[in-house]
């Protein structure tokens, strides 16, 4: 099918984010979100339909982009999947495993695609990590460790209410989850600890987890909300039995290896990563390869974050299922990146 009309639920935000990247892909745009100063703002500041209600927008577009509040990711999707459309969820997936097993089932049924926007698969920075590991630049990866840190966000919103969003683990947190797995294979045992600083926050603001992949990898993350200024970090520490990578979004980004220390490729902006996730989706759709990042792997990035909080939540280690084989490594995406 081609897509050419985009219906894009949930216009905060990333549903904001999310309408430059398509915009940039030149697709006719639809929005609609349950609030109803949202659609009015929306209707005067971002150029696009917008809709009364959900049934009025999915009978007007090719694919539905859902950004929304993570406890409203299911429902929105599902009604999408049944009207037959192609669906792209902002991550994480679902806010339980069983809602995410019944959009994938719900996608299988009706035979029309679901992906999880998990963007830091997309930044050049991390996909060309993701390569050198690929290709044996650093060996067998022994210890990665990853941190991401920002602003709070709004102290009283649903962001901070764990029965609507898993907190910082499930919004934050997650999008390395995803990416040392990406490297090192499944994760089969979670420990972490939150924390939640004297003051006035309304819940834990950071997070701390140890992660055991099936092929022995253990990756170490952070994340916080704590950060002052308005400014955002991310880093990277991948260490393996050859080399090792290290990143840091406030430096000069460099590949170590043994032999040497190689430049490793410039990131990009922050919303040009948006736009290449979203044109391997419609490319996907359109009848391209299976995109880099599927809804499997949104369920299963899903999964570690729900063990990340149980083991917050009980102080004990929460050992997870093996779902695929230890690390072998796979294809290279930078060129993909680079040519997107």
């Amino acid at each position: 099918m081609k897509v050419s009309r985009v219906g894009v639920v949930g216009l905060g935000g990333i549903g904001r984010v999310h309408i430059g990247g398509w915009r940039e892909l030149g697709a006719e745009l639809h929005g609609f979100d349950e609030l109803p100063e949202s659609r009015a703002v929306a209707q005067e500041d971002l150029g696009l339909q917008v809709h009364p209600d959900l049934a009025s927008l999915l009978r007007s577009v090719d694919v539905v982009d859902v950004c929304t509040p993570t406890d409203t990711h299911a429902p929105l999707a599902l009604a999408a999947l049944r009207a037959g459309k192609p669906v792209v969820c902002e991550k994480p997936l679902a806010r339980t495993l069983e809602e995410a097993d019944e959009l994938i089932a719900a996608s299988e049924q009706a035979g029309v695609p679901l992906f999880t926007a998990q963007v830091v698969r997309f930044m050049p920075e991390y996909a060309s990590a993701r390569d050198a590991v690929a290709a044996g630049k650093i060996g067998r990866p022994g210890v990665m460790r990853f941190t991401r840190e920002g602003g709070m966000p709004n102290p009283q919103g649903w962001y901070h209410d764990m029965a609507r969003s898993a907190g910082i683990i499930g919004d934050v947190m997650i999008h390395d989850i995803d990416f040392a797995r990406w490297l090192a294979g499944d994760v089969v045992r979670v420990y972490a600890k939150l924390m939640r600083p004297a003051g006035p926050q309304n819940g834990p603001t950071h997070a701390y987890a140890i992660l055991t992949h099936v092929g022995g990898t253990i990756s170490h993350l952070t994340a916080s909300w704590a950060r002052q200024g308005g400014s955002f970090r991310t880093s990277y520490e991948l260490a393996g039995s050859e080399g090792m990578i290290d990143y840091a979004s406030d430096q000069r980004p460099v590949v170590q290896t043994i032999p040497g220390t190689l430049a490793a490729p410039a990131g990009s902006s922050f919303g040009s990563s948006f736009t290449r996730e979203l044109a391997e989706f419609r490319a996907a759709i359109e009848g391209g390869p299976q995109p880099r990042v599927t809804a499997h792997d949104g369920r299963a990035a899903l999964a570690v974050a729900l063990a990340a909080v149980t083991s917050a939540q009980t102080g004990q280690a929460v050992e997870l299922p093996v779902s695929a084989t230890p690390y072998e490594g796979s294809a290279p995406v930078a060129a993909e990146v680079a040519s997107a």
